[in-house]
This record gives structure tokens, sequence and C-alpha cells, in this order.
């Protein structure tokens, strides 16, 4: 679709379906009602807007026709006419979803519909952790949460704690603002999807600053190093269209994916060559590469990688890094070659699941780029789309934070769901009986369950913002501009920061949409016209790494293995728990669409099971449908089982998004957390935890699990199948 033809379709609703509402009686307004005039019956039109389902912020479109809802007003019933959402599909002017849209950003309207939205604030009257609340008045709201944040700013400003999203725009800007005006600590974020290592990372190899963008669209062969990019990873529905274009959009051109991996991810499943690594081995696997490329004089760059790296290169020991990963050596060197013959090679490191040594290993891939040439070329690894956004919220390891705090902001944050047990997450908002918690969450989540106050937010679709993308082929930000009345009594979290502030005797001015995108305006372009095809987009920044930086930067490369938690002895197997398809970290749980997406690797529904391969399924007598229990040294679940044909022996995986307790009636009390079991250990750099370091033992119970499977195909691989 071109600019053009956009434009005729979003034009006539995308800019003013509210206006004129100023002054007009509240009987008029309808919530999600665009004015009759812009709706004719039977008719859609199409708004353009945010997808909020993970932290890649595609841009959409939304379609609404008219539709019908019942209302009660004095105790009668009354139907009211309504713009309904129907359907949300990508921008075909945005550079990074193009038009395409992932299950997730698909199942979005769910959420706007969802039964169990907060319908307003609601104050806590149980104990913690009970979710027991009950409605209030944002007058009184307000009060309260000002009242008590008085008294912690003038005791102890520094206990005053905001845990934060990653994403950057014109909220975090808000935020910003709203935490320097009332004189206390910034905001940070300390969540499992914010890839703070591979952020860290950037900055250490090529001194960037935020998420590398990997043109595979260009390159001519591919290998993935831990990172699952077309699963759980930066931005899914980016990379998949790079992949396509990899794939079958050149002529004559196909390009070869291989991928390293301890689990047949997503993007190994469609990679022409799955390299299986042991858990842990990536660093090894990349210093080996690095030695080998040095030794078949394929490195084409080796002047511009540091002193200590090339060393860590050179002195790799070849036989101990194939004992290491589980590969023959001749496998090693072959990948070897097929990168460095290779006209366009690329490296795509990650820590999908992450380790103790994960930012060593991916700084060590990052540096295989730079031995190739390919760092800030096409086909190669690019900038970051943008740089951090001013006032973006840092990552940090917020548990000595959450210790002493005695006021604690929650928004796009649900640490009690996304940390272990054993960090003690719980008990810790147990023991603010003497301080106040707040949340904007739209949803009650395990976290918010501990809050004392609920101030909701709107959802994205009701929203206005403006959204730094992270990754793209160039800086772009996405816009949503109101199309809708929100459905409920909830308020944007600028607006209630704002109130707060001046409560407190502070003056704080929202960050608009408008004034984080103008800025990026393209030369002649409107605001009107940003706002009607839903973004602004320019063209990468052609720079470079300069190799005299690269040089005398003294990177700290620590080469010591990963470690694991858990005698080998009594907890036989690698745990991995990993990012899923439909719930990513699990805040899409609650919707049923997503419930309902058969898990790619098992076809399991409205559940996720353990997958466990052929050989110790074997050995413990376990077969698919199974109930088994998942023990670490910090506790344990019980889950279905999957015997995994593809599985790694010695390697348990399960996708992360269920065990919630509170989230809504299609998520609470439905499955299991696998991160609730993970030992407290971090990746000592960055705070970041380790994913993968825990070692567990499987035990089978007597019950049978209800483990619910879209296909059969499994009862034909043989007895490790279905009874």
């Amino acid at each position: 679709m071109d600019r053009r033809n956009f434009f005729k379709i979003v034009s006539t609703a995308s800019t003013g379906a509210l206006t004129g509402a100023c002054g007009k009686k509240l009987d008029s307004y309808i919530p999600l009602l665009v004015s009759d005039r812009e709706i004719v019956p039977g008719e859609e039109q199409w708004h353009p807007g945010i997808c909020g389902e993970c932290t890649a912020a595609c841009g959409v479109i939304v379609r609404v026709m008219e539709g019908e809802r019942v209302v009660e007003r004095n105790g009668q019933p009354f139907r009211q006419k309504i713009a309904a959402v129907k359907k949300i599909e990508g921008n075909p002017l945005d550079p990074v979803s193009g038009g395409r849209l992932c299950a997730r950003g698909q199942a979005a309207v769910q959420g706007l519909y969802n039964p169990d939205r907060l319908r307003g604030p609601m104050r806590r009257q149980g104990p913690r952790g009970q979710a027991d609340f009950a409605p209030t008045s944002w007058d009184e709201a307000l009060a309260v949460a000002a009242e008590k944040l008085a008294r912690v700013r003038e005791r102890d400003p520094s206990r005053i704690l905001f845990l934060a999203g990653p994403q950057g725009g014109n909220r975090v800007l808000t935020i910003a603002r709203f935490l320097e005006a009332i004189g206390v600590p910034p905001a940070i974020t300390f969540e499992i999807a914010d890839f703070p290592i591979e952020r860290k990372a950037a900055e250490a190899v090529y001194g960037w600053s935020g998420l590398p963008v990997y043109d595979l669209a260009n390159a001519r062969y591919a290998l993935g190093i831990g990172a699952d990019f077309l699963g759980g990873w930066t931005s899914p529905v980016f990379y998949a269209r790079q992949f396509g274009h990899f794939r079958q959009g050149r002529r004559a051109v196909r390009g070869y994916l291989a991928q390293a991996q301890s689990r047949l991810s997503i993007t190994a499943q469609s990679a022409d060559q799955w390299i299986p690594l042991r858990p842990g081995a990536e660093l090894v696997f990349a210093l080996a590469l690095g030695r080998l490329l040095l030794d078949l004089r394929l490195a084409r760059h080796p002047e511009a990688v540091p002193p200590p790296v090339l060393q860590a290169f050179q002195t790799a020991d070849l036989a101990s890094a194939a004992r290491t990963c589980g590969l023959p050596e001749k496998r090693l060197e072959q990948v070897a070659r097929d990168l460095g013959e290779s006209e366009g090679p690329l490296v795509i490191p990650g820590a999908s699941v992450s380790h103790t040594n994960s930012l060593p290993a991916v700084m060590a891939a990052g540096y295989l780029n730079v031995l190739l040439g390919n760092a800030g070329q096409p086909g190669g690894v690019r900038p970051p789309a943008a740089d951090a956004t001013p006032g973006q919220p840092a990552f940090a390891n917020a548990l000595p934070q959450l210790a002493r705090a005695q006021f604690l902001f929650l928004d796009g944050s649900n640490p009690v769901y996304t940390l272990p047990d054993a960090a003690r997450v719980k008990e810790r908002f147990s023991r603010l009986e003497s301080a106040t918690a707040i949340s904007f969450s739209p949803f009650l989540n395990d976290s918010a369950a501990y809050a004392d106050l609920l101030l909701p937010d709107h959802h994205t679709l009701e929203s206005t913002a403006a959204v730094v993308q992270p990754v793209g082929p160039g800086p772009g930000i996405v816009l949503a501009t109101p199309f809708a009345e929100p459905l409920y009594d909830t308020r944007a979290t600028e607006q209630v920061l704002a109130e707060l502030a001046r409560k407190l005797g502070a003056t704080v001015a929202p960050a608009t949409a408008r004034s984080v995108a103008e800025p990026l305006l393209n030369a002649g372009q409107s605001w009107d016209e940003a706002t009607r095809q839903g973004g602004v987009w320019r063209e990468a920044d052609p720079a470079t790494p300069k190799r005299a930086e690269a040089l005398n930067r003294k990177p700290e490369l620590d080469l010591t293995e990963a470690s694991f938690t858990g005698n080998p002895a009594q907890y036989p197997l690698h745990f991995l728990p990993y990012f899923s398809l439909q719930f990513h970290d699990g805040r899409s749980a609650n919707l049923p669409w997503m419930q309902e997406l058969p898990d790619p690797a098992s076809s399991a529904m409205w559940g996720l099971p353990v997958e466990i391969d052929p050989k110790t399924a074997s050995r413990l007598g376990v077969q698919t449908g199974d109930l088994v229990q998942v023990e670490s040294p910090y506790g344990r679940l019980e889950a279905p089982a999957y015997v995994h044909p593809a599985a790694m022996p010695g390697v348990v995986s399960m996708a992360i998004g269920q065990g919630h307790r509170h989230f809504g009636r299609y998520a609470s009390n439905r499955g299991s957390n696998p991160v609730s079991i993970l030992a407290p250990v971090w990746e000592k750099t960055t705070g970041a935890l380790a994913l993968g370091a825990t070692r567990v033992r499987l035990t089978r119970l007597q019950a049978r699990a209800e483990l619910i499977q879209f296909s059969p195909q499994d009862r034909e691989l043989g007895p490790w199948g279905y009874r």
C-alpha cells in the first residue's frame, strides 16, 4: 500500500474524531464513540495506533465499525451505538511492522474489551497479596496517595522507588519530570524483557547506546548465537520480515541460517542448520569461532579488534571448546569456514535464555562481526535505531531498593511474577505495611495485588502516546492519537502524575506526543501528516564505529564459564525457561486467543508443558501427558510433560507465561510459572536474572495431567508418545 492510498483510509478518522468535545454534555459521549457524521453503518474505518503487547512498539492500524452495547442508566438497560474495534493489523507505513503483526498484537483487542479490566480507581481493604480491593473515587485516591507520598518525601526521598517499563517516549519523559520535580531518585526498570545484556554488550563492543539492528535482509550467511530472533527476542515481527527477505526477497539469492542454541527454538526450527550447544557454552563457542577464523585466514579485519579480545580468540583451546559445546571439532571448523567464506556474513548474538556469563558471550560474538568487517555495514550489524530517550529508565537490579522502599510506584512492571520466589519479592511487598504501593496497570496482576491503590491507566488503544521503537531500520517514533473515548473511568498515568505533583506543591508539564515527535519530523512534514500516517520515521544514520575508538577501548571480557546452582548429583538436569510466542514474559496470558493458540513445540493449548528429551523421559518412565514435578534447590512446580523428540539430552525447557495467581479469569491459577523456582542468580555486570543458571530434577507423579494438544502427531513417534 502506498502512502497516498493509506492517507485516504485514515485521514477522515484519525484526526478530529473528538473535535469539539469541550463544552458538550457527558451524555453526548459514548465510550469508544466516533461522532455520527464519521460513522456510516456497515462501513469500516481504519485508525493508526500502537501495539503494546511487547516493547517492540509495532505501528498498527485499527479497524472500527458501528456496533451496539448495553449500558445501565438509572437502573434501566439501554442500547448504545458505539464504534467497535473489530480488527488490528500492522501499519503498512511502519518500517518495523510493515503491515504485519504477530498473534499477540492481533489479540490486543481482547485486552481492550477484557471483562477483567479495572473500571476505575480502587483501594486495598484486605491483607496484601489477597487482591481484596474496593472501588473509590479519583479525588479520594489521589488525596490519599499525595498525603502518603508527602510523608515519605519529607522523611527520606531516597526511599521512594519508581519501577517503570523499558519503553521510551512521552510517558517516560513525564515520569522523569515528575520524579525530578518532587526531588526523588530517577525511575529504574527491572524487567526480564528489557534485554540489558544485549544493550550493555553493544555499548562495550561498538560504543552504541541501545539495541543493535541486525541487517539480516541483506546478509548471505547468518549465524544466530543464543538469540531466538523469530520467537520472543527484541522485535519478532521486524526480524520475521527481515528473515523473509533473507530467504526469498532477492533474485537468485537464498540466505543460509545456522542457529546455535540449547533448545530447538522457533528460530532453530526455521534454520538450515541447528547447532545444539550445551547450556552456557555460547562464550566458548564464540571464542572457538574467532580462533578458527584467524587460523584459517578468514578474519578480514583482525586489526579492528582490541588486543585483549584478539588474544582471547588466539588462545582459545579448540579441543576443550568442542567438549564444552558438545560438538565435534570438525563441525566447529565447518561453521567457521561457512561464516568466513560467505560474501555477506552476519552473527546475531543474544541472550534469549541468559546465563551468568551471557554478557561476555554476547560481547565475544559481537566481536566476530568486527573481525568479519561488517559492523556498521549493509548486511551487517547497524547502530541502534534510536539512542536512549531522555529520561528513559536505566536497568538495575532493584532488590536492594525494594528492601528499603517506603513508597513504590509500579508502571509496566510485575516483579512478583517475573522474579524467582527465592528473591523474596512477595515477602518484601508483604512487609510494606508501613509503606505505600501504587499500581498503574489496567489489570489486577500479581504485583498489583500487593498495592494499596490501583490507579488504572487507559488501554493502549485509548491512549495518546509517542513511543520510540527500539529496533528498526532507522530512528522511528510511533504515534497514537485519540480516536476513541475510554471505555471505563480510567486516567492517563501522565495526567495522574501531574496531579500528584500539584498536590505536593510542584509543577509538572506532562510530555506530549507532539513534543516528542516534532524534533524528528522530516523536512516539509507536518504534525497532522505524522499523526495520519501513525508515526515519524527517518533514514538510518550511516555512521559506523570508529576503529580508533574500538582499539582504545579496553573491554573486560571475563572468560569464566557459566555457573549453575544445584548439585549435579541431586539435580542432574539443566532448566531453561524461555519467552513464549503466546505470552512473551507473561503479560499476554489474560487474552483468551493466546490461551487457545497452540504452542509451536507441543501444540499445547490453555497450558504450557515441560519439554523433556526422549532419553530422560524413558529413564524416568515419563510419557507425554504425564504430570511431573520439577524441583530445584529453591522450589518445585507441577506441570504436564511433553516429550520433545528434538530436545537436548539433559536439558528441560519450559515456556514462561502461565502460573499467575492474579491476572483475570483466563490466566489466574492456570499452570505453573517456571521463573518461580529459579535460583536468585544474576549476571554480575548488568544485574539481569540468569534464567538458565538453575539445575532441576524430575519426578513422575501418579496423577494424569490435563494436557490439551491441537495436534496428535506425537502418537506416531514411538513409546514416548501418548498412551
